[in-house]
Parts: structure tokens; C-alpha cells; sequence
């Protein structure tokens, strides 16, 4: 059985030798290129994969990464293609706020308010909408996106950089809220980055210890020092104290994971073809729909001017087109992962099947239900 543990909460570690440094970077580089090769391979480790990632940070974003989401097209190109197009607005014509680009207070205000306000719609999505429906969710995202960045800029500009820096801004943000932050300088060694949190998952499973952990720290006192008092104690630098905190222990672990007979298998495959083909069937429509079409501009080449083809109709059908693997499906298995706490309580259980499809296993998206995932919102 496959076991997989993660820390709520890490502590500072001591200085290294800079050669051995380079060592466990190279070791680990090597370990991590080679394990995320293998993954796929296994069905129990893919399975363990998506729940973990799920469970650990409210990742419910990036655990797509493993689905049939992924199969034929990069995740963030899915992305782009099938939901962000339609709000994308980003033309040489389309003027934008003047404080854009400026670094002034106006703008950092402006972004950190529209990263605020889509912050507590993202958190509405989670509970409503899920992942599960990534359709609606991802739609429902962007289309509040576009409205959100008018109230606060006054235009209606959207590029894909700045949809994407939002969204995993809120995915961030949500993780941070589940976990609990560390202090984080910068290379000051004084100015903070991030200030330490007590996330959900530290009060609702943490046990309190004492842990060493990086602060601000006045050297003639001893005194940990927080950003408010900073300018008090002009000789404080980051250091290393020891203080209670509560700690967790989230583990997950595949309790079995069988194949399905061959005629289990076929029964299955029409089942997801069922699920599958009025979503894969809706691209054309929902680009109609948006008014988005395929079309031409000239673009200057140093001295020559050639016809650029944007295909946005076709782009947006294909991703959709792209969902249904139905006809690649060689085998199926279902999997049982639970998630337990470090005292050995059971917190979740999840049930998800995974398809094989040339040598890789991938979790079916269209067959789960991750609620009971999302321990914020379970009680």
C-alpha cells in the first residue's frame, strides 16, 4: 500500500557546506525528474497523487494535472483555449488604466483589491461549485474576473498573464489559509515577505510543540520581534527562535487499488463516453456563443509584413474536442484512498478511478466527487 506524509508546519534547518548543498540538489533533481516520470506509471500512486494534492493545500487547481483534463493538451493551454478566451481583451486598441505599469500606490491598491474581492469569490466557487464542475467553475472565475478588474481599473483590459497571476494568486492564498504561513525575508535578512499565520488545518488537527522557526530578532534582547515593532529595534535581523505551536500530520494512503475485469472495463468506458461527449460536443456552441471566430491581422517582420492566422473558434473547439478519451481507454481501476490525521483518525475517504492510456494512468474527472476533500469546509 502506498503512504504519503506531509508536514503542517516546517522548522528552519542549520547552515550546510555549499559542496554538499550541491550534492542533494543534484540527488534530488535526479530523484524528482525520475519520480514524476514513474508516477503515471502506477495507478496507486496517481490516485495518491490527486487526493494528496487535494487534501494538503485545498489544491484542487493543480490536481488536474493528473486527470484526463491533462491527456491531450497542456493544462494551461486548456485553459486559455476553453475559458479564458472569451474575456481575453488585450489588443493594441484597448487602452488601459494610466496608473498600469506606473508602480505607483494607485495601482498596487487596485491589484490588491481585485486579488481580495476575487479571493472571496474563489472561496464561494470552492463551496458551491467544486472543481468537479471545472467547467462552470473556471467560467463563473473569469467572467467575474473581467467585471472585478473594471470596478478597480476603470478598463476592460485582460491578458492571460494577468488572469493566471489572479487565479493562482487566490489558489496561493487558499493553501496559505489551510496551512498556515512561516515568516519568509527578504535578502535584507529584515524586511518581510510574509508574515507567519496560523492556518485552519494547525487549529482544527495541530497538537501544540515546541519548533525552531525563523523571526525577527533583536540581538541585544533576545526578543522576537513582529513588523510592527520593527522600527522600534533598528539592529533586529531574522534569526532562529523556539516557541509552541501547533503542529498536523495530514497522511494519505491508498488502502486498494484493483483493475476491472475486461467486461467491467468496456461497461465502464461506455458509461464515461456517455459522461464525457456533451461537454467534448460543446465547444462549437460556446464559441458562437461568445462570438469567438477565427481571424486574420498583419504583423510586421523587420521589413516585411505577413498574415497572421488566429484560429480562437478552432483553438477553443479542439480543447473541448480533446476531453474525450474514450476511444484510448485500455484498462480501468478503482481506487480507495483515506486520509487520516497523526493521532490516526479517519478525516476522509475517497473513492476515484483511474484510466489507462498507452502506459499512463489518469485520474477520471468525470466520475468523483472531491467534497469530502476540502477539510476546510467539512465538519
Amino acid at each position: 500500500m502506498a503512504k504519503k506524509e506531509k508536514k503542517g508546519l516546517n522548522t528552519s534547518a542549520y547552515a550546510i557546506a555549499t559542496s554538499v548543498i550541491l550534492a542533494v540538489v543534484l540527488v534530488i533533481m535526479t530523484i524528482f525528474s525520475v519520480s514524476t516520470k514513474y508516477t503515471a506509471l502506477s495507478p496507486e500512486k496517481v490516485a495518491q497523487e490527486y487526493v494528496d494534492g487535494i487534501v494538503q493545500t485545498g489544491d484542487g487547481y493543480n490536481a488536474y494535472k493528473v486527470t484526463l483534463v491533462s491527456k491531450n493538451k497542456k493544462y494551461g493551454d486548456f485553459i486559455i483555449d476553453a475559458y479564458m478566451r472569451p474575456y481575453i481583451n488585450d489588443g493594441d486598441d484597448v487602452k488601459q488604466a494610466e496608473f498600469v505599469g506606473s508602480g505607483e500606490a494607485e495601482e498596487a491598491e487596485a491589484i490588491d483589491n481585485v486579488y481580495k474581492d476575487m479571493y472571496e469569490y474563489y472561496k464561494t466557487l470552492i463551496k458551491t461549485v467544486n472543481y468537479d464542475n471545472y467547467d462552470e467553475f473556471f467560467d463563473a472565475y473569469f467572467s467575474k474576473l473581467r467585471e472585478v478588474r473594471h470596478l478597480y481599473y476603470g478598463d476592460d483590459y485582460m491578458d492571460t498573464e494577468y488572469m493566471f497571476g489572479a487565479f493562482e494568486s487566490n489558489v496561493q492564498t487558499y493553501a496559505d489559509e489551510l496551512t498556515g504561513t512561516q515568516n519568509v525575508f527578504a535578502s535584507d535578512d529584515k524586511t518581510f515577505l510574509k508574515e507567519e499565520s496560523v492556518g485552519i488545518y494547525q487549529k482544527k488537527f495541530g497538537k501544540e510543540q515546541e519548533v525552531e522557526v525563523d523571526a525577527l530578532v533583536d540581538p541585544e534582547t533576545g526578543k522576537k520581534v513582529s513588523k510592527e515593532e520593527a522600527s522600534k529595534y533598528p539592529k533586529a535581523k531574522k534569526g532562529t527562535v523556539t516557541e509552541k505551536q501547533r503542529v498536523y500530520h495530514l497522511t494519505t494512503e491508498v488502502k486498494s487499488c484493483k483493475e476491472l475485469s475486461e467486461e467491467e472495463t468496456k461497461a465502464y468506458i461506455d458509461d464515461y463516453s456517455a459522461r464525457i461527449k456533451p461537454l467534448a460536443e460543446s465547444g462549437e456552441a460556446k464559441a458562437d456563443a461568445f462570438g469567438i471566430k477565427n481571424t486574420t491581422h498583419e504583423k510586421k517582420v523587420l521589413f516585411f509584413t505577413k498574415t497572421v492566422e488566429d484560429n480562437y473558434k478552432d483553438d477553443m473547439i479542439n480543447a473541448y474536442k480533446g476531453l474525450d478519451c474514450s476511444a484510448d481507454i485500455a484498462s480501468v481501476a478503482k481506487a480507495e484512498v483515506e486520509v487520516k490525521t497523526q493521532d490516526g483518525k479517519v478525516v476522509a475517504n475517497q473513492e476515484l478511478y483511474l484510466v489507462k492510456i498507452g502506459k499512463s494512468w489518469y485520474v477520471d474527472n468525470t466520475n468523483i466527487n472531491t467534497t469530502g476533500l476540502y477539510l476546510a469546509e467539512a465538519e
